[in-house]
């Protein structure tokens, strides 16, 4: 044991600063080691007194023995340090010794830690101040900074003495509106009114010890910058106590603009104040009062807006020349939620209407009035006098989204590298993973494998050394334990999950033993259909590229929607006859499954080629596509026990030849909300679904009712399970009672996520005129009696809905589902929720000018009192009433 070392052990602090001082740059050197080790024995160790006296000579030696600028901060920043003010006194004059240059590099590797270091800014102070720098204004030393003046009294008076005394009292200040969570920081353990640092602060800046035109922008700049909560109130808060004069306010106008429209709340209240007051005192140009409303309207606040109503009718009284600049703004709020600011602007409009001296201003508010509510458009008409037969019409269509067109496969990779590229691409990406991408790169593998196996083993070399199966993984898994890791129906069989499975036969890492018993057994399927077929199919390509390799796949899909084109099929099946390969069952069950059978002359054309080909699979396609394959498959919605949805599906008699595992999509099938507990029920398999029955999405739609039904009831159950609904709405074939009804279930599910999805699909039908508006409100209306829709989430999709301009759908949907909830005697949960819904409804019928009678609606109406229920009532039979 050296001197060093001996005297660090025995805490002599003193000592280490002579043996130290008089060692050679080689001898501190080499004493580091020993010191790291002694460093992490102390730290391992329990604290003792006898370590709390060695602590400070280790910190010491370690400083004095380290000669780079970065090893020092580093030891100097550590955690764990026991009496480190003891040691300050024996390292600071060794350090003042170092050159000023290393000083500074110092002091910056310092304030560069990350926030959460425990600095101690007294430390840096006296290194910047022996190394003649400017300190280094950073979140970690502004964070430090406040530490230290805080450590020395919570009372103003305190502070603000501390603040005067600071010798980088400005720079650090200015580091405060800069720094990220120095609100925080400053507001721990009070309350804004009575914080004492922004009282001190104000203080200083009253007295001009801080300059006031930096304190004013620096709180201005912080807001407009957005942030957290407590950052923005802490920063308006001492703004406040800054009191700005009339002449501080009118110098910021663009700030306060910026700041009324997007910050947070009670900040953009005060913003609004001010404007009011510099617009109310001709200090605002009118433009600018303009350009303000139109961002204040359009905030959600209920108070924002009213209050930006109000002043508008102030500033037009006061002065009418501005009605062509303030009321086409105005009508921005005739489109917000909050019906009261609706009536306002209206009333608005009426009140002042007759002010306007520019067409151009009138046609704006005519035109902004165009989607709004049918008996609104008829008052703004009146209000400008234009003459209802020249502006008001008549409810248009629905505005519906585009239904995106489907995408062709792109050509299999032509090479083994960019094979292996894509499958090590696929693998490591989150999410789902598109249908096109994972079935054009399956189809490379089977493809490469058949053409030069040994070349693809090597370019999947790299990909294969991450996976959990692979012998040259960081945890190989057994020989014996692999194929079990597949097979299992708990196991939630992921695309992922099937190109392992692929990849793991490539390398035989499964026996063809194995997969053969597999495929023997319909495919280790699970409970859950279609998981069965999905799994069949990818044992069997496992199973082929351990015994057969096939030169491609039957089943690759000509679309990325699933639809494999006949002509391209039966090409197929002629490059095998060719070759004299052997055709995979399950490949060639999915291939027929997927061919378009629709297209009646390109089947008819494919099915003679097909017949020609003489081989039993060109037999059977030319059978499949001249009886048109599943066609006249029939799904029949019933209601059990009065009130519960079911869909029902007979035996389809055309899969009776398929494999084991497809045949179960033929065996007689019940959708209904009965919570299914499989796990197979990923989101990331689910949305695979639709592509391996493209033309019937029915079939695919009843084995999905008991997935996403039980998410309105269980929000952990399957989270995103309804990302399958748009895709399913985009098959090309008929929907029918099941996807309505999983549209329904989809509608009221508890994760917004799931429900923005299923607003998706539900708009999508509707483009695509696939959507039966009274099935569907069947539907919904069922599944809240029952309880497993809720009215209020309900509320919420279809309200999204709407908002998109599908008025005239949603209220289809509404005018047929209202009735049975209606006559209900609902709980007031329920009542609070059908409040939100008639508020849909009443919306809706405005807009699309929507007329008649809604079973139920009255004797709510002739309730007594204002809820929300009762007044939204009121509205909606009103709006049906055409006044």
């Amino acid at each position: 044991m050296s001197k060093l070392i001996e005297a660090v052990r025995g805490g002599r602090t003193d000592d280490v600063v002579t043996i130290v001082n008089g060692m050679t740059a080689a001898e501190r050197r080499g004493e580091l080691p020993a010191l790291r080790a002694l460093r992490k024995e102390f730290r391992d160790a329990w604290v003792t007194p006898q370590l709390q006296a060695a602590s400070p000579a280790l910190l010491v030696a370690c400083l004095g023995c380290q000669s780079g600028a970065a090893a020092v901060a580093s030891w100097l920043t550590a955690s764990g340090w026991e009496r480190m003010w003891v040691a300050e006194k024996r390292f600071l004059p060794m350090l003042e010794e170092r050159p000023a240059g290393w000083l500074a590099e110092l002091a910056h590797r310092i304030a560069d830690r990350r926030p959460s270091t425990d600095i101690r800014y007294h430390l840096l102070e006296a290194i910047v101040q022996a190394a003649r720098c400017p300190m280094p204004v950073t979140d970690a030393s502004v964070h430090a900074w406040i530490r230290n003046i805080y450590g020395n009294g919570w009372n103003t008076d305190v502070i603000a003495e501390r603040l005067r005394q600071s010798p980088y009292l400005r720079p650090m200040v200015a580091g405060l509106f800069t720094a990220g969570g120095t609100g925080q920081a400053l507001n721990s353990g009070h309350s804004n009114k009575d914080n004492p640092w922004l009282l001190a602060l104000a203080r200083l800046t009253a007295e001009g010890t801080l300059d006031r035109a930096t304190m004013v922008d620096g709180c201005l700049g912080r807001l407009l910058r957005g942030g957290t909560a407590v950052d923005q109130r802490v920063f308006h808060r001492l703004l406040l106590d800054l009191d700005l004069s009339a002449e501080e306010h009118a110098g910021h106008t663009a700030d306060w603009r910026a700041l009324a429209a997007d910050a947070l709340q009670p900040v953009a209240v005060h913003a609004q104040s001010v404007l009011a007051d510099l617009a109310l005192a001709g200090a605002l140009p009118t433009h600018d009062l303009a350009d303000m409303t139109r961002a204040v309207l359009i905030r959600p606040e209920k108070n924002l807006v009213r209050a930006q109503l109000k002043l508008l009718d102030k500033a037009v009284t006061r002065d009418t020349a501005t009605a062509d600049a303030l009321l086409p703004a105005a009508v921005h709020a005739f489109t917000h939620e909050d019906t009261e600011a609706q009536e306002r602007a209206l009333k608005l409009i009426e009140r002042h209407g007759t002010h306007l001296t520019n067409a151009a201003s009138r046609e704006e508010i005519l035109a902004s009035a165009a989607p709004i509510a049918l008996g609104l458009r008829t008052r703004v008409v009146e209000a400008l006098g234009t003459g209802a037969e020249e502006a008001l019409h008549a409810a248009g269509e629905d505005t519906l989204p585009p239904v995106p067109s489907p995408v062709a496969l792109a050509s299999p990779p032509a090479s083994v590298a960019e094979t292996a590229e894509e499958t090590g691409a696929l693998l490591a990406s989150h999410g789902i993973l598109p249908v096109a991408d994972f079935e054009r790169t399956l189809d490379g593998l089977v493809r490469w494998a058949h053409e030069d196996r040994a070349a693809l083993l090597e370019a999947l070399e790299p990909v294969a050394a991450t996976r959990w199966w692979s012998r040259t993984c960081r945890r190989p898994l057994p020989d014996d334990s692999v194929p079990s890791a597949f097979a299992p129906s708990h196991v939630r069989f992921t695309p992922r999950l099937a190109l392992d499975l692929v990849l793991a036969g490539l390398h035989q890492r499964i026996t063809p033993g194995t997969a053969k018993a597999v495929l023997d057994g319909g495919g280790a399927h699970a409970g859950c259909l279609p998981d069965g077929p999905f799994r069949a199919r990818f044992w069997e390509i496992a199973h082929r590229l351990l015994t057969d390799p096939q030169p491609f796949l039957l089943s690759t899909p000509s679309w990325d929607n699933g639809l494999l084109e006949p002509g391209e099929l039966t090409d197929r099946l002629k490059t095998y006859q060719r070759l004299g390969a052997h055709v995979g069952a399950c490949d060639f069950a999915q291939a027929l499954l997927r061919v378009r059978t629709t297209d009646r002359a390109a089947a008819e054309a494919a099915a003679e080629r097909a017949a020609v080909l003489g081989t039993p699979e060109g037999r059977r396609l030319a059978d499949w596509l001249r009886t048109g394959g599943l066609t006249g498959t029939v799904l029949h919605r019933t209601v059990t026990d009065q009130t519960t949805p079911v869909v029902r599906s007979g035996e389809i008699t055309a899969l009776h030849m398929f494999p084991l595992a497809f045949r179960e999509l033929g065996s007689p099938a019940l959708g209904s909300h009965h919570r299914c507990w499989c796990a197979a029920t990923a989101a990331v398999q689910q949305t695979h679904w639709p592509a391996l029955l493209p033309e019937h999405p029915e079939l695919i739609a009843l084995r999905l009712i008991q997935h996403v039904l039980p998410c309105a009831q269980y929000p952990e159950k399957d989270p995103d399970v309804c990302s399958v609904l748009p895709l399913l709405a985009q098959s090309p074939g008929a929907s029918g009672p099941a996807t309505s009804l999983v549209v329904a279930g989809g509608l009221g599910v508890q994760r917004q996520e799931d429900g923005i999805a299923a607003v998706d699909a539900l708009l999508l039908l509707a483009a695509q005129k696939k959507l039966d508006p009274g099935a569907l409100a069947t539907d919904l209306g069922a599944l809240m009696l029952i309880g497993i829709v809720a009215p209020s989430r309900l509320a919420e999709s279809l309200g999204t809905a709407a908002s998109t301009g599908a008025y005239r759908t949603v209220w289809t949907v509404l005018r047929d589902a209202l009735p049975p909830l209606l006559s209900k005697d609902l709980s007031p949960a329920e009542s609070r929720g059908l409040g939100e819904l008639l508020t849909v409804a009443a919306e809706c019928a405005e807009r699309t000018g929507a007329q008649g009678v809604i079973p139920g609606l009255d004797p709510i109406v002739d309730r007594r009192g204002s809820s929300r229920l009762v007044s939204q009532a009121r509205r909606l039979r009103a709006a049906l009433a055409g006044t």
